[in-house]
């Protein structure tokens, strides 16, 4: 049974959370609660919960904090991120610093909190089983030559050891006699992974990766010129050592060689797609590490470059910008292509390939992604479309782009999304029925419902006497101008109390009703209850 423990310094909600599900039919047993960051510390210490549910807004020390704290500390649970509002900075920063979930409290539903339950369980599930076998080896083979080999070139890589003499001597120690006065760093990392694991299963693809490195080091590599072995990050490692070579010409000759081998062997015996990124050539032994971030930042250099290849750092070096627009100077023209229904391919195709002729790093690239995305869940949000309808079910659109390898596949991703999206709009405006002035109308008024808004501004806008348009209007829609608006506002005001921690007078201000009062009086007409009643109400819920 694994244990998890509510961290938030709402009463309320640890006690929704608490009753929201069946804990103990899912084979978990609740901790005692923590009430903030620092009481966390505590509790996690004493009870060494599996699974943490964490408020991200928490008085004291919030909830990335605490998440920044526990990854230093190497704590090895699962930790599910709680907000009260969607915000791209804290989604972004949640799951680079490795929460596993983002739920929003107030849209929080049983199933949701099952589902992503469910995911982290069987995750801990696997973790727990690879741990237990690897358990087992370590007890049947302490002494396994390949550990002691695969440890030392961990350490090597991290810059542990820096002793030429040393490092010699323990390469001795471990049968293996090339020498590291010159070497080269080469990183192979198979690709569609997620796919992989799904055609063979875990346990299939991490033998299939047992029986590649084998081959790799009996019939590409000797024991006097390197050696492969699998890294933390799931990518093959190569080191490549040398004490002399008649010139660079002929050592990148070979490392060339060697790295067509390895994809060769990849793709027709493993029938696996897979790339190559290679260092430039080290002569420092203490350089060894700022030599492997060469070959890390070779082989990310797929996103740009593309899938099963061999990319030597020279080649991505340049990839170091940021982009001349920042999405926000897109935003304009994306909205207007997804209303339009036009050249939606076109602009996506020509923003990407702008970054990519802007040679923009990868980091700055994933960051434009993530804005992209929040830019698509906001239009959703702001028309009531379903997430999954719209992004698919598999996983959340942030993991989904994530995960994706390519530029060319971020492309494709984002060009099918807009189209839908587009389509779910011209969906929406031919449900209504309407005349296309009336049609025209109300997405000026959805767009610009903020703004001061009159009946003769609107009628101006679509070129009709007012008089003719209000009578139009009411015919089309069964209700008069001002009590349509007046309803579309206080729609978008609940939007926002739901989402936002804004005071009710700023929201009214931001729904283009700057009299408080008026707005709070108007809100009650509409729904029935007060602005703060519907908060409360809609985040207990």
């Amino acid at each position: 049974m694994y244990k998890v423990m509510i961290i938030d310094d709402e009463y309320i909600v640890r006690m929704d959370l608490r009753t929201i599900i069946d804990w103990k039919s899912m084979g978990l047993e609740l901790t005692k609660d923590a009430e903030n960051g620092n009481d966390a510390l505590t509790k996690i210490a004493e009870f060494h919960p599996d699974i943490l549910l964490l408020d991200i807004t928490m008085p004291g020390m919030n909830g990335i904090t605490l998440l920044t704290f526990l990854r230093e500390s190497h704590f090895q649970g699962k930790i599910i991120m709680l907000s009260c509002h969607e915000d791209f900075d804290h989604v972004k920063e949640a799951l680079v610093l490795g929460a596993e979930e983002y739920l929003l409290k107030h849209k929080l539903e049983p199933n949701m909190l099952v589902k992503a339950l469910d995911s982290i369980v069987s995750k801990l599930e696997e973790e727990r089983r690879q741990s237990d076998q690897i358990h087992k080896w370590v007890a049947i083979a302490e002494d396994s030559l390949q550990m002691y080999r695969k440890k030392f070139f961990q350490q090597l890589l991290s810059g542990y050891h820096i002793e030429i003499q040393k490092i010699s001597q323990k390469l001795v120690e471990l049968d293996l006699f090339f020498s590291l006065q010159l070497c080269v760093i080469v990183l192979v990392n198979i690709h569609d992974v997620v796919h992989e694991k799904q055609r063979l299963g875990s346990r299939s693809l991490e033998q299939m990766k047992d029986q590649l490195l084998e081959q790799i080091n009996q019939t590409i590599l000797e024991p006097s010129s390197g050696y492969c072995f699998d890294a933390q990050d799931g990518k093959l490692t190569m080191i490549l050592g040398f004490s002399s070579v008649p010139s660079y010409l002929y050592l990148h000759n070979l490392v060339y060689s060697v790295s067509n081998q390895v994809l060769s062997l990849i793709n027709a015996d493993f029938k696996m797609k897979a790339s190559i990124g290679v260092s430039d050539i080290c002569s420092e032994i203490q350089q060894i590490p700022h030599f492997y971030q060469q070959a890390q930042e070779a082989v990310n250099g797929t996103f740009f470059l593309g899938k099963n290849r061999l990319i030597h750092y020279t080649e991505v070096k340049g990839y170091c910008n940021k982009p001349i627009t920042s999405f926000k100077g897109y935003e304009e023209r994306l909205l207007a292509a997804v209303k339009e229904g036009k050249q939606i391919a076109e602009l996506v195709q020509e923003i990407y390939q702008g970054l990519l002729k802007q040679m923009v790093s990868l980091n700055e690239v994933k960051g434009f992604n993530f804005e992209f995305i929040s830019f698509l869940k906001k239009v959703q949000r702001e028309h009531s479309f379903n997430e999954q309808d719209l992004f698919g079910a598999e996983r959340s659109p942030y993991e989904a782009i994530n995960l994706m390898e390519t530029v060319e596949e971020v492309q494709h991703f984002l060009r099918d999304v807009m189209i839908r999206l587009s389509e779910m709009l011209r969906n929406l405006s031919s449900s209504r029925g309407y005349r296309k002035e009336i049609t025209n109308a109300i997405d000026y008024m959805m767009e610009n419902y903020a703004s001061d808004l009159s009946l003769e501004i609107m009628a101006s806008y679509i070129n009709m006497n007012s008089t003719y348009f209000s009578n139009l209007f009411k015919k089309e829609t069964k209700e008069n101008f001002v009590t349509f608006l007046q309803k579309m506002r206080v729609e978008k005001a609940k939007i926002l109390l739901r989402n936002s921690e804004d005071k009710v007078y700023d929201i009214a201000i931001q729904v283009g009703i700057g009299n408080y009062h008026y707005f709070c009086k108007t809100f009650k007409q509409v729904s029935g209850v007060t602005p703060v009643q519907y908060r409360h109400l809609s985040r207990k819920g």
